[in-house]
């Protein structure tokens, strides 16, 4: 699951329908378990006051352009009449460094800041540099008091307003085989629209970036007419009447997605759907909807047990149950020196990496008949996909392979950058992939897309993770691995030598630092979905995230560590 933010890098905004930011309705509070990046509490704009300054109009304006309303009706009231016709807030906005107020001179107020980033209409972010540089026009009305006749063409905002007044929540996309939801983290106010945005987010389907790989949409689209909460936390969304035409396979997609969605408002306890006063029930007859009814499709879900696997003096050991460290099972003795292990998602294979990188080894977990998969230079940890297959990445990108059922597929990589692979992990979804790049000793993240055919994989469509540089600094991140469904777990060394983890949204927009900071010299992570985060040293001591920057020594004498992905 996504956390709340406690650094807030660049937060991208879901916007009203498919292409709008939010400018309607009462507000209200709702923190998504998703990470809401509410770190404030709000103040409710304020009017213009007769006799105010320019500098206090130009302040009133930007409090309340951070401050989501209804219509942003009181953020037009600091406008010339001609201004506030013509401004439209749900064009898009620009979000600017904290620190830099605005500054009046003889003629004028201007705003001079850093630029983090902007949205467009449709709500993609876009990391930007350079810096906001605006006149905000001012002149006095036929009352003769201050108005603004030069404002941005959308929003702009600083990161603390956006940051109180907006949460993140996963809007979640049946993929094109329906064998798995994808998220797609969305920034919906704190209000009651935030639960209709999030529900036309998911109406009006993914971003461009994730289309290929996602299932269709209906046709034509369809917009809630209403969703509501009840006190109990059902979540009641309303459907027009034109929306009962969808049946069958979609009808079930869309509760999947509405319910996935929803469900990540802590408010929210379950869901049920109408169109056109008639309840939608799944397939086995249910209406009111969980996220346990869709945990074979959930990425998020982790089945019926997901005990840690680790390698030490040559044995690859289990945990009894997921909460005892200290009872290990030994599964299976002599394996070799290894700098990076894999265990499949049913706990019945295993596969690691020898310490120098030359072979892949696999084998069933509890047995002795281990093979060597393939030999070569510079393989990195193995990964097991969600259907099984097999992948072994290497530092050079054309190195990917891919096994099903023991037979090496056809793999083609495209678009990604020159440089070296240092760490690979594929999505809980199975269908996205991080990877990070080292190019003239500076470290990139970024997503791809993965594309199964009967034949091979497809890998394409490289999307750099932006990380702001102000928030990691000159680190190289030197490992990573999926928290969530929508979240990296990053390992990463400082200018200074010291490593340490930190959490980001796949968007980039949160960035949470979690320690640990007491253990030096680590050197790989292992993460999967509701498991506690592990990291292992060079001098093999295993350290387990405990939460609010509490690691605990889990084990020690370990080469690698794992949960079955």
């Amino acid at each position: 699951m996504r956390r709340r933010a406690e650094l807030i890098v660049v937060l991208v905004l879901a916007l009203t329908g498919c292409a709008s930011v939010p400018t309607s309705g009462p507000v209200q509070h709702y923190q998504p378990q998703q990470g809401g990046a509410s770190s404030g509490v709000q103040v409710a704009p304020l009017p213009p006051v007769d006799g105010a300054t320019q500098l206090l109009i130009v302040e009133g304006f930007l409090h309340a352009m951070g401050t989501y309303q209804s219509n942003y009706a009181i953020a037009r009231q600091y406008l010339t009449t001609q201004a506030a016709e013509k401004w439209r807030p749900e064009s898009g906005m620009q979000v600017y460094a904290d620190g830099y107020p605005p500054t009046e001179t003889d003629q004028s107020v201007v705003l001079i800041a850093p630029l983090a980033g902007t949205v467009d209409a449709a709500g993609a972010y876009t990391a930007a540099g350079g810096q906001v540089r605006l006149d905000f026009g001012l002149v006095k009305n036929d009352a003769g008091q201050w108005r603004i006749s030069n404002p941005p063409s959308g929003l702009l905002v600083s990161k603390y307003l956006f940051s109180t007044g907006f949460v993140a929540v996963d809007a979640y996309f049946a993929s094109a085989t329906g064998a798995v939801m994808m998220p797609e983290p969305r920034f919906v106010p704190v209000a009651t629209e935030g639960l209709a945005m999030a529900v036309n987010d998911v109406l009006a389907g993914p971003s461009a970036w994730l289309t290929p790989l996602a299932a269709g949409r209906p046709e034509p689209s369809v917009r809630a007419v209403a969703v509501t909460l009840d006190s109990a936390g059902v979540a009641q969304v309303d459907l027009p009447g034109e929306a009962s035409a969808i049946d069958g396979e979609l009808r079930q997609q869309l509760l999947a997605e509405l319910t996935l969605t929803l469900c990540g408002f802590d408010q929210v306890r379950s869901v049920q759907v109408r169109a056109g006063g008639s309840t939608w029930f799944t397939s086995d007859g249910r209406d009111q909807l969980t996220p346990r009814v869709f945990a074979a499709v959930d990425p998020a879900a982790g089945g019926a047990s997901r005990p840690a696997y680790l390698v030490a003096g040559g044995h690859l050991k289990r945990q009894q149950s997921e909460g005892n460290w200290v009872d290990l099972v030994d599964v299976q003795a002599d394996l070799p020196k290894v700098s990076g292990v894999a265990i499949s998602g049913a706990g019945q294979t295993w596969a690691g990496v020898s310490q120098d990188g030359t072979k892949l080894i696999s084998g069933p977990v509890d047995g002795k008949t281990n093979r060597t998969v393939r030999t070569g230079a510079g393989l990195l940890r193995p990964e097991f996909a969600r259907n099984g297959e097999l992948w072994s990445p290497a530092t050079k990108v054309s190195g990917l392979k891919v096994y099903r059922e023991g037979a090496a597929v056809s793999v083609s990589v495209t678009g990604v950058p020159h440089g070296s692979v240092v760490a690979f992990a594929l999505a809980p979804d199975g269908d996205r992939a991080a990877a990070v790049l080292s190019q003239g000793g500076a470290t990139t993240v970024g997503l791809l897309r993965v594309r199964r055919t009967e034949t091979g994989v497809l890998l394409d469509g490289w999307l750099p993770v932006g990380l702001d540089a102000g928030v990691i600094g000159s680190s190289r991140i030197l490992d990573l691995s999926w928290s969530s469904a929508s979240d990296l777990a990053l390992l990463r060394l400082s200018g200074d030598g010291q490593t340490s983890v930190g959490v980001a949204s796949q968007d980039a927009a949160i960035f949470t630092e979690i320690g640990p900071g007491d253990a030096s010299g680590l050197q790989a992570i292992a993460a999967v979905p509701g498991r506690p985060t592990l990291v292992v040293t060079g001098m093999g001591v295993l350290y387990r995230y405990d939460g609010e920057f509490n690691w605990a020594v889990a084990s020690t004498g370990v080469d690698a560590a794992a949960y079955p992905g």
